[in-house]
């Protein structure tokens, strides 16, 4: 399939090393691009969340903030993203806008556009929203304007050392990693991976599930997690292979054990969803063999 965008379902025969295990798994976020699933169980444990790159988006962090509000303080959930502020999000809305009316004017068809009413709603919510989150309460996100890199060049960046240095407490802080493509450039090795290995959930955005280290760097976490949950992001084409291009996992630690078995099939009614609504999920089949 070579179009960009995806409007009938595609069915994954995913490879064993994939299989998800069992467990009562739960929703935290929206129900579109910005929620993911993790077992409820492991909630008990969770005082904290680091998440590499924000987006126009927090409603994961804010739902687990609001699940865990007697137990999490909001300076334990801690954001790095160098590209995010209120002029960011406004020049970001302002490009969105006139690229709409443009695709407007010019009657392009709605399922070649761009952006959609959705999108501009969204930064709209994000602008008006990330002040009081990140800059004026009281109790507020911490917002650390930096990108994390394996290496740093530039004033604007962290090292992953460093960036995983924020943690009030490794062994029950969350790490949520969806930096565009920028997972490539932290985990290169097993060395890179060790650096997690105290994570309890560990939640990743892949892009591009066609490179070679794609299933390298899914086997050295396989060493201290186990897979809870695979998403195929919707917002673009899947491969040649039949895989989405984008994949979200989320990774538990082995100190939790799963339930008996693996899950054979995904998505899961009530709490799926693609990334925008009325697009086809991609459907994931499973098996031992």
């Amino acid at each position: 399939m070579n179009s960009l965008s995806k409007s009938f379902r595609t069915v994954c025969n995913a490879p064993k090393e994939l299989n998800p295990q069992m467990s009562d798994l739960v929703r935290l976020g929206r129900n579109a691009d910005g929620g993911y699933l993790l077992p409820r169980p492991v909630l008990a444990e969770i005082d904290g969340c680091l998440s590499f790159g924000l987006g126009a988006e927090w409603s994961f962090e804010q739902a687990l903030l609001e699940l865990k509000k007697e137990n999490i303080s909001p300076k334990n959930i801690v954001f790095f993203d160098a590209s995010i502020s209120v002029f960011g999000i406004l020049k970001s809305l302002i490009y969105m806008g006139r690229r709409s009316i443009y695709e407007i004017r010019s009657r392009r068809p709605k399922s070649e556009r761009k952006f959609t009413l959705e999108d501009l709603k969204r930064s709209l919510i994000a602008l008006v929203t990330y002040l009081p989150t990140f800059r004026i309460r009281k109790n507020r996100f911490i917002h650390i304007r930096k990108f994390v890199v394996h290496k740093v060049t530039r004033g604007n960046e962290i090292s992953f050392i460093d960036a995983l240095s924020y943690r009030s407490d490794p062994m029950r802080t969350i790490v949520k990693i969806d930096i565009e493509g920028g997972e490539w450039d932290l985990l290169r090795g097993k060395e890179d991976v060790d650096l997690l290995a105290d994570v309890p959930v560990l939640i990743m955005e892949i892009h591009d599930t066609r490179r070679e280290q794609f299933m390298q760097i899914v086997e050295l976490l396989k060493a201290h997690f186990w897979i809870a949950h695979l998403h195929g992001n919707t917002s673009d084409r899947c491969t040649e292979s039949g895989m989405p291009l984008y994949l979200e996992m989320t990774f538990v630690n082995k100190r939790f054990a799963p339930e008996s078995g693996i899950r054979t099939k995904l998505p899961i009614n009530g709490l799926d969803f693609p990334v925008r609504p009325g697009e086809a999920p991609y459907e994931f089949v499973f098996s031992n063999g």
